[in-house]
């Protein structure tokens, strides 16, 4: 008897319901960046749903990044990519157990992607300007004074440069987002990083795409290395 009052899908609440339609909208493209949206009642009255449930949805899109309140001007689509839509994920798995297993894997197949992209498409311009901030890179590493700290720095911000000459600005915010989780546990004076960094770095001035991505894995494989005996 009691199965008969069982909800076998849930309901969305008004607010999902507004979320839901604009999501829909937008990956239907009937709405684009820089549109207006309707105002608070029209929407309420299309959408069945109260005032406030339009009000509080429009509130969550915003924060997101997706929709952009103008003062005195109304609700419009975001006209460009927010760090705000990635910024919710970020705030996710921080208050998560972190699962560097998997996260070693989406950095895995991010920076294979990358190096393939840098090859196809960075200038030679571009790959001088990579060439010199490894320079400084493994400047520090050979210094007789190098700082853990300082290594560091040059090491996130070869990634960075290297997510930026990828020449993709989804790819790269998501690459900068991956990096940022990662920055705590990256050890650039642990053995073999520095030739691991360097085999790399060669590759992709050779434009040799095979080579860059063995090295993509072989360097994964150090900073597994160097995170699990960080952590015995």
């Amino acid at each position: 008897m009691e199965t008969m009052f069982k909800v076998t899908e849930r309901r969305l609440s008004s607010v999902e319901i507004v979320v839901e339609k604009i999501k829909e909208l937008l990956i239907r493209q009937s709405l684009k960046p820089g549109d207006m949206i309707p105002s608070e009642t029209v929407l309420a009255e299309n959408l069945m749903v109260g005032r406030g449930s339009v009000r509080e949805a429009i509130k969550i899109l915003s924060a997101y990044g997706v929709l952009e309140i103008r003062r005195g001007a109304g609700t419009f689509v975001a006209t460009a990519s927010n760090q705000k839509l990635f910024d919710s994920h970020l705030y996710q798995i921080l208050v998560q157990e972190r699962d560097y297993a998997s996260l070693t894997q989406v950095r895995q197949l991010l920076e294979e992607g990358i190096v393939r992209l840098v090859i196809e498409s960075a200038s030679d311009e571009d790959l001088a300007q990579l060439d010199q901030v490894m320079q400084e890179f493994l400047g520090e590493l050979d210094s007789d004074l190098r700082s853990p700290e300082r290594a560091n720095t040059f090491d996130i911000e070869y990634h960075r440069f290297l997510g930026k000459l990828s020449h993709n600005q989804i790819v790269e915010r998501i690459y900068n987002f991956v990096i940022e989780l990662f920055t705590p546990t990256i050890n650039p004076i642990h053995e073999g990083v520095r030739e691991a960094h360097r085999a790399l770095h060669e590759a992709l001035l050779d434009r040799d795409t095979e080579r860059a991505v063995k090295c993509v894995r072989t360097h994964t494989d150090i900073w597994i290395a160097s995170h699990i005996e960080g952590n015995d």
